[in-house]
């Protein structure tokens, strides 16, 4: 499944279950308080949240997203990964309007109707992700490939490790 993200603020994406993920923090946040509530909601297998730009450069995102056990070793800008749940057989892809929104207003929700495209579906579960960026929007510059920005790659586990404790490259 592939899709792009249109051009918005991506300075922070996230994959959303919109179903479990508590999005609304404080109508005064600060960023302080928001990084913080992501931490919070990524330990309990809510979201994950990629920092994409140390610049604040916005960018569409081209996104691949792939369901394969095992991963060839290939070249790449970075990669992580973290653990998600999936409860209503969705997920989302947002970015950082769609998050900061939510977070400010308790009406908001999300996906917002800007994001609301980007959904995943995929069967309920336990997911590790393996997270690969390739493409550095600070130095506009691609490594390893050229077709994708990023990928996410999902492999179902019977069980939940929280091993992420902040925003996934975050620099603040």
């Amino acid at each position: 499944m592939k899709f792009s993200m249109d051009f918005d603020d991506t300075n922070f994406i996230a994959l959303v279950n919109a179903a479990k993920y508590k999005s609304f923090v404080d109508e005064d946040w600060n960023l302080d308080m928001l990084l913080q509530h992501f931490s919070n909601e990524m330990k309990s297998g809510n979201i994950l949240v990629f920092q994409m730009t140390e610049e604040g450069i916005e960018h569409s995102w081209r996104v691949d997203v792939n369901f394969k056990s095992e991963l060839k070793e290939q070249k790449c800008y970075r990669k992580s990964e973290g653990y998600i749940k999936v409860t209503e057989n969705q997920l989302y892809v947002v970015d950082y309007g769609c998050l900061t929104m939510a977070a400010q207003f308790a009406t908001e929700k999300v996906p917002n109707d800007n994001c609301s495209k980007y959904k995943i579906n995929i069967e309920n579960g336990i997911y590790k992700v393996d997270i690969i960026q390739f493409y550095n929007a600070d130095k506009d510059e691609y490594v390893g490939t050229n077709k994708i920005d990023i990928l996410f790659n999902f492999t179902k586990l019977p069980y939940f490790e929280q091993i992420v404790n902040k925003v996934i490259w975050c620099t603040f």
